[in-house]
């Protein structure tokens, strides 16, 4: 979007006013120190809702009441004004049509217009430049931030502290969450993405924590219906083989519960029978058996392990016992000399050999009946875990045993069948009942559709292809970078020129890639000319990226603070000149006029540098075309204020 500043215009009470003009393209404003220029930046600043005023006290903030920038956003004029910070800060913020002339603007213009708190202002201004992210959080639960115009900000000013430094490249950096914020919004700045984006986003994550709470949802379903099988199938069992019928215990957990709503009635014709449910008595009996010799065989493996792991333990602390002995007294020395004769005994060396070899074997027997040892404790934890699940359905088929035993074979109370029918049906009703109830509600259809409808959004979030639209910004900015050094006072180690930036990996610096394939960082670069090329060079494509940005809401204006101080530190451009100094600040200043004015032809939208320096141009060879650009000129004493 088109936008520039037209005008600074700074009220004192009185409603005398200092007005500093500006168009569109290239503004120069020049002047000796102390003049003013360098608080035309803080100015700005201050304008654009900061939380605080910078403003250099002294002369301007005596004399200033109400700063002012008339600002162009698109086809409107904006009036955006600030009180000075002791007469409170509060703002105005009015719109005018496209053609409304700051010069015309008075201190009365603002009488009967509302004093508004600083955040509000802020607010107009993003609506304004069309930056209408207001929360950028991935997850609905999340405080998410909005995307601000006082983190734009560091793209569009590089104060005088800046423009030289090899430190630091972007205003308030220091400042570890406002770099962070610039750093992540820059993709809104950059018009990659909107509000539908992280929305989206938020509606996704949504959905798949909703997805994971249904998965749950589902696992616990299973578990529920694995138990009330295992508790309803011998119900079903035993009520059927009263009415002298089979059941199949395989089937679904739904189908039981289906049966056991609607289960055959009983009919006098199954009066007398016992044959079923004596069958079914039997059969439970021989699983019985069948576990308790399962369990029977468990328990001896771990009687047998037990009895190995004791056998090792006591042969390893016979073995430990005697590598203690062997210890006692250890071999010093291989020749041994009787005290009598002055022989050499070889006999004691030989017994001594022995030793040795048979404490190497007891250092080996000690190392295997550890890993043995070691390895007998998990064999019996797998078995004592077996022993429990048998033991587990053992208790589970002797429940069903006493069960039979004493309602349906010997009971006193049931007598009748009759009797023992209806009392098996209302055990199976108690199951049918908790299934009424939606404890078994499926999930599996929610499941799905969250799936689908995840995979959806997914894939327009994946339309948006911000990770590519990042790396394709990343070498725009490297690319036009090497293209602008070409004509920027770089020293000759660093030829050829290779600079890169690091906004895919989110370091925001600068590194030159040298041919060693070396990586030199702004900071170990050496010279204040490297430095203040790489500022200029960086920031110049960051205007031309914009620039070309269609959906960009970033305001297409730039601001450098003495981009000459390497060159003329004290401000003479005239008597210690060096020819080697002129030169590169020609080369510098050429290179800027050449570029804004690229952008605007390329773009169609030409966009605003304001550049405020000591050097008046007069030795330079673009002079002529820098005194074009010159829009106040503060010597002779004469200044801002």
């Amino acid at each position: 979007m088109k936008s520039y500043i037209k005008a600074i215009i700074i009220f004192n009470k009185n409603g005398e006013k200092r007005v500093v003009p500006l168009e569109q393209g290239v503004n120069i404003i020049t002047g000796e120190s102390k003049t003013g220029k360098s608080a035309l930046v803080e100015i700005i600043d201050y304008c654009l809702c900061s939380t605080r005023c910078t403003i250099p006290k002294g002369k301007i903030t005596d004399f200033s009441y109400l700063y002012t920038l008339v600002m162009a956003i698109g086809d409107n004029t904006y009036v955006i004004a600030r009180y000075n910070w002791d007469n409170g800060g509060k703002m105005h913020f009015s719109k005018e049509a496209k053609g409304f002339e700051p010069e015309n603007l008075e201190l009365s213009y603002f009488v009967e217009k509302p004093a508004l708190p600083y955040k509000d202002v802020k607010n107009e201004i993003e609506c304004a430049l069309g930056l209408f992210v207001t929360n950028m959080a991935a997850d609905a639960d999340q405080q998410g931030k909005k995307a601000s115009l006082r983190n734009m900000v560091s793209y569009l000013f590089q104060h005088q502290n800046l423009m030289a430094s090899k430190f630091a490249l972007f205003y308030r950096f220091s400042d570890f969450y406002k770099r962070k914020d610039v750093i992540d919004q820059f993709p809104v700045f950059a018009g990659m993405i909107s509000q539908e984006y992280y929305s989206d986003l938020i509606q996704l994550n949504t959905l798949k924590a909703q997805l994971k709470q249904k998965y749950k949802k589902q696992k616990a379903n299973e578990k529920s219906t694995a138990y009330i099988k295992e508790n309803l199938s011998p119900l079903l069992t035993d009520y059927f083989a009263l009415l002298e019928q089979d059941f199949d215990g395989k089937i679904s957990v739904q189908k039981m519960l289906k049966i056991a709503s609607d289960l055959p009635e009983f009919d006098d014709t199954q009066l007398f029978g016992e044959n079923k449910i004596t069958e079914r008595y039997s059969e439970l009996n021989a699983e019985l058996e069948n576990f308790r010799n399962e369990e029977r065989e468990i328990l001896l493996k771990i009687k047998n392990i037990d009895n190995a792991f004791d056998t090792g333990s006591s042969f390893t602390q016979m073995l430990k016992d005697l590598k203690q002995q062997t210890s006692i007294a250890e071999i010093e020395t291989d020749e041994y000399t009787c005290p009598l004769c002055g022989h050499e005994c070889k006999e004691i060396a030989e017994n001594d050999s022995k030793l040795i070899d048979a404490t190497e074997w007891l250092d080996n027997e000690l190392r295997i009946t550890e890993k043995y040892t070691a390895d007998f404790s998990e064999d019996v934890r797998k078995l004592k875990e077996a022993h429990l699940k048998i033991d587990e359905k053992i208790r589970d088929v002797w429940r069903q045993i006493k069960t039979i035993e004493e309602k349906f074979i010997s009971s006193k109370a049931l007598v009748s069948k009759r009797e023992k029918v209806n009392y098996a049906k209302a055990r199976i009703a108690l199951y049918a009942e908790m299934s009424s109830s939606g404890i078994f509600e499926t999930v599996d259809g929610d499941i799905e559709e969250l799936k689908e409808e995840i995979a959806r959004l997914e894939e327009k979030i994946k339309g948006f292809d911000v990770d590519k639209k990042m790396s394709k910004a990343e070498s725009f900015l490297s690319n036009n970078m090497n293209r602008l050094s070409l004509t920027l006072d770089f020293e000759e180690e660093y030829r050829p020129i290779d600079l890169n930036f690091g906004l895919t990996d989110g370091s925001f610096d600068i590194y030159q890639h040298q041919k060693s394939n070396e990586n030199i960082h702004l900071y170990e670069m050496g010279s204040g000319a490297n430095w203040v090329s790489c500022h200029i060079a960086l920031f110049l494509s960051f205007l031309r990226f914009f620039a070309t940005q269609d959906n960009s809401p970033m305001p297409l204006v730039m601001f450098f603070d003495q981009p000459s101080q390497v060159y003329f530190p004290q401000g003479n451009d005239k008597d210690e000149i060096t020819q080697a100094d002129l030169i590169a600040v020609n080369k510098m200043y050429k290179t800027i006029f050449d570029e804004i004015n690229s952008i605007g032809e390329d773009t169609g939208i030409l966009p605003q540098i304001i550049i405020v320096d000591h050097v008046d141009g007069k030795n330079l060879e673009c002079k002529e075309e820098f005194e074009r650009y010159i829009r106040c000129n503060w010597r002779n004493d004469t200044g801002l204020i």
